[in-house]
């Protein structure tokens, strides 16, 4: 049986709001994709999963009240790009590092408002209420999901491909 290469630790994060670098060395919350799901009677009831998702919600913990935060912020629509690189200990015993992109359309839903206090850092968290989140592994497409197209690919398979040709 193989085994398989251990993921370490995210060594470091950037954010671009509109392909321009807004914060570096932050916290960045992928969405979670929770698929809904329909009631299936069988002895009983069963829930399956569809191609549909509940709403995607990523976030970026920004620190510091700068220039870089109130360009991700508004009530349009932008393109965030998070990028990190995380450690990866391989089979062999050694180690390097993995890039990975998360690209993210959406629009964000709160001015975030924090807390002030003497000798401490700000932080807020920017949420955004996501229509497109791509991601991306070591340069591998992994998750599409775009609620406007109507795609749901997972490891490359598109599970709305079938429901889009019908319609």
């Amino acid at each position: 049986m193989a085994s398989l290469d251990k993921m370490g630790a995210v060594l470091a994060t950037k954010v671009l709001c509109d392909n321009i670098v807004v914060a570096e060395d932050v916290v960045v919350t992928l969405p979670d994709v929770e698929f809904i799901t329909a009631e299936v009677k069988a002895l009983g009831t069963f829930n399956v999963p569809t191609p549909l998702t509940n709403p995607l919600e990523p976030a970026i913990t920004a620190v510091g009240i700068d220039k870089g935060l109130f360009s991700m912020l508004g009530l349009s629509s932008k393109t965030f790009e998070f990028r990190f690189v995380q450690n990866v200990l391989n089979t062999s015993g050694d180690t390097e590092v993995q890039g990975c992109k998360a690209f993210i359309k959406g629009i964000p839903t709160k001015i975030p408002g924090g807390s002030v206090e003497p000798g401490a850092s700000w932080s807020g968290d920017v949420t955004i209420s996501a229509t497109r989140y791509q991601l991306y592994v070591d340069g591998i497409e992994k998750i599409l999901i775009d609620k406007l197209k109507n795609i749901c690919k997972v490891d490359g398979v598109d599970y709305a491909k079938e429901m889009k040709s019908l319609l």
